[in-house]
This record gives structure tokens, C-alpha cells and sequence, in this order.
């Protein structure tokens, strides 16, 4: 993904993790991953894999294209 796309998958993640109330640690223990790691994702500051999408999706039980930035 390209840098703006990261900044605005993460803005959608953080904003669909605080729709459903819960803080990063929780995300983190849904998602068997470290809080630290979802927050870097969330700033746009890590690019991620596939495998880590797959666990946010799963853990947040959301449709994938909520998280991808619209084009």
C-alpha cells in the first residue's frame, strides 16, 4: 500500500475500534497482537501484512471494505 493509503486504512481502523468501544489493548488480545503493533498500524506508520488484516477483520467482525480507503 501506498503511505496515504496506510494513514487512511489505520484512521478507519481506530475509528471502527472506537465505534465498538474498545481501547488497543483489547483489540490487541481479539486479534493475538501486540497493542503496540495496532497502534503503528493505526497511525499509518507500519505497512502490514496480509495475515495481520485477516486478524484485525476477524477480531473486529467487520467487512474488509470498511477498513480499505475508498478511491
Amino acid at each position: 500500500m501506498e503511505k496515504i493509503e496506510l494513514i487512511k486504512f489505520g484512521t478507519n481502523l481506530r475509528q471502527k475500534r472506537k465505534e465498538l468501544g474498545l481501547t488497543l489493548e483489547a483489540l490487541g488480545h481479539l486479534a493475538e497482537m501486540d497493542s503496540k503493533h495496532i497502534a503503528k498500524v493505526e497511525k499509518g506508520q507500519k505497512d502490514i501484512r496480509l495475515s495481520t488484516v485477516i486478524k484485525l477483520i476477524w477480531a473486529l467482525e467487520v467487512d474488509p471494505g470498511e477498513l480499505f480507503p475508498k478511491k
